[in-house]
C-alpha cells in the first residue's frame, strides 16, 4: 500500500483546522518560515519566458556556480560535470537509491521519505538505533555491530546533519570515527546537507571533505533559500562514481526531463552568495536560533523533554509515559492537536515504534518576512511558538 508523506498529510490537517476557523500551532511541518530572497524571485520574473528544454543534468552555469559555492563554503571540491540539478533534492535521492541498488542503512530517527522511497524501488531498509543522551547521533560501534553481522550485504547509508527531525549536529571527529567504519565495509554515503546553512554554533563540516570517494553530496533551495516550492536541488558526485551518475542522469531523463528552466537561472542568484544572500542567511540562522532558545528555555522539562539542537529546524520531544497514558505517539499526537491545536508529528514516521512516546517539533511557526524586516521585534514575533509551548506544558 502507498502512502501519503506524513509530513504533509499533517500540513493537509493543518489547513483542514484552519479553514474551520479552529486554532492550530503548526509545530509539525518543517516549511521555511523565510521568503525567498527578492533578488532570486526579480531573476525568476526577468527568466519566466524561458520555455525551453534544457540537458538534464542542469544548466551549466548554474552547475559552476554550485560547485564554486561549495568549495568556498564547505571546501568540497568538485567540477561542473560532477553535479546533477534536478527537480527537488527528494527526487534526486530516489533516482541515487534507484542507481545504487543497494540496501538502505538508516540512522534511527531518519527524515521520513528515505525508507518509503526504498520500499517503492523494491529495496531492502536496515536501521541502527540511536540514544537521545547521544544526542541521537549514530554510535560508530554500534554501527560496526551490525554491518559485522551483515557482511553479505552492499549498503548506502543516508547521513543527514543538521538532522531532521532531531536538529544533531556532527563534530569532525565524531566524522571521522564514522568513516573509518563505513571505509571498511565498503558503506556508500548520501550526505543529506539541506539544513547546511543553518549550523547554530560552528561552520559545517561535510563528510565529503573526509570520506570524498564514497560520498555523494545532496542538497537544494528549500531551506536555505527558503524556496520549497521551487523544487530546485542538486546532487555533487565523486569522480570515481561515474557510471552511478551516469544512470542518475539516464533516470531522469526518462521522468522529469529536465528542472524547470527559469528557476535554474533564478538559482544562479542564490549560489553567487553575494552579500545579499549572505545577510539574509545569517538573519534567518538567527531568528532561528533564538526560536529554539526560546522553545528549549520554556519547556517543561520535568514532564517531557527535549535534547539541545545544534542547527535546522527540529526538536525531539520525548514524552513521559507515566504523565502521558497513551499506546501510540499517533494517538498522542492526535489528541495533543484536538484538545490543545499544537501540531507536531509523531514519531513512528521518523522510525520509532508507535509504543515510543516522542514527536518531532519544528520551531518555524512565525512570520519569517516580518522579523527579517523588523528583529527589533523578536520576541513579540516568536509568541505564538512560546504559547504553543505553554500550552504543550499544561495539557494532560
Amino acid at each position: 500500500m502507498i502512502r501519503i508523506s506524513p509530513t504533509l498529510a499533517l500540513n493537509n490537517l493543518m489547513k483542514q483546522r484552519e479553514a474551520s476557523q479552529m486554532p492550530v500551532y503548526k509545530l509539525g511541518f518543517g516549511q521555511s518560515p523565510f521568503p525567498v530572497p527578492n533578488q532570486m524571485v526579480e531573476a525568476l520574473k526577468s527568466h519566466a519566458y524561458r520555455k525551453d528544454y534544457v540537458h538534464t543534468q542542469g544548466i551549466i552555469e548554474l552547475r559552476q556556480a554550485i560547485s564554486h559555492y561549495y568549495q568556498q563554503q564547505f571546501s568540497v571540491s568538485s567540477y561542473a560535470e560532477d553535479i546533477i540539478v534536478g527537480p527537488g533534492s527528494k527526487e534526486l535521492i530516489f533516482l541515487a537509491q534507484l542507481a545504487l541498488n543497494r540496501s538502505l542503512l538508516l540512522p534511527r530517527p531518519s527524515w521520513v521519505s528515505y525508507e518509503p522511497q526504498a520500499n517503492l524501488l523494491g529495496l531492502s531498509t536496515y536501521w541502527v538505533d540511536t540514544n537521545s543522551d547521544q544526542d541521537w547521533k549514530l554510535d560508530p560501534a554500534r554501527l560496526e555491530v551490525f554491518l559485522r553481522a551483515h557482511l553479505k550485504e552492499e549498503f548506502v547509508i543516508i547521513l543527514n546533519y543538521p538532522g531532521n527531525p532531531t536538529g544533531a549536529v556532527y563534530s569532525e571527529s565524531e566524522l571521522q570515527a564514522l568513516v573509518k567504519v563505513f571505509s571498511q565495509y565498503g558503506v556508500i554515503v548520501i550526505s543529506d546537507e539541506i539544513y547546511a546553512e543553518f549550523t547554530f554554533d560552528k561552520k559545517h563540516l561535510s563528510i565529503a571533505t573526509l570520506y570524498p570517494e564514497h560520498t555523494i553530496v545532496c542538497s537544494g533551495l528549500s531551506k536555505w533559500c527558503g524556496a520549497g516550492g521551487w523544487r530546485l536541488g542538486y546532487m555533487i558526485f565523486p569522480q570515481e562514481m561515474n557510471d552511478i551518475k551516469a544512470k542518475v542522469i539516464q533516470a531522469g531523463s526518462e521522468t522529469y526531463s529536465c528542472a524547470a528552466t527559469p528557476i535554474q537561472l533564478a538559482a544562479q542568484v542564490a549560489f553567487e552568495h553575494g552579500e545579499d544572500i549572505q545577510q539574509y542567511t545569517s538573519s534567518c540562522k538567527s531568528i532561528l536560533k533564538q526560536a529554539h532558545d526560546l522553545v528549549h528555555a520554556t519547556l517543561d522539562q520535568t514532564k517531557l523533554k527535549m535534547r539541545p539542537s545544534q542547527g535546522g529546524f527540529y526538536g525531539l520531544l520525548e514524552f513521559d509515559p507515566s504523565l502521558y497514558p497513551f499506546d501510540t505517539n499517533q494517538a498522542l499526537c492526535r489528541d495533543l492537536l484536538k484538545d490543545t491545536g499544537v501540531a507536531v508529528l509523531h514519531g513512528s514516521a521518523f522510525g520509532f515504534a508507535s509504543d515510543q512516546l516522542i514527536a518531532r517539533l519544528a520551531y518555524v511557526d512565525f512570520d519569517g518576512a516580518y522579523l527579517l524586516q523588523h528583529p527589533h521585534t523578536l520576541r513579540h514575533g516568536l509568541a505564538k511558538i512560546k504559547e504553543a509551548v505553554q500550552k504543550l506544558n499544561e495539557w494532560r
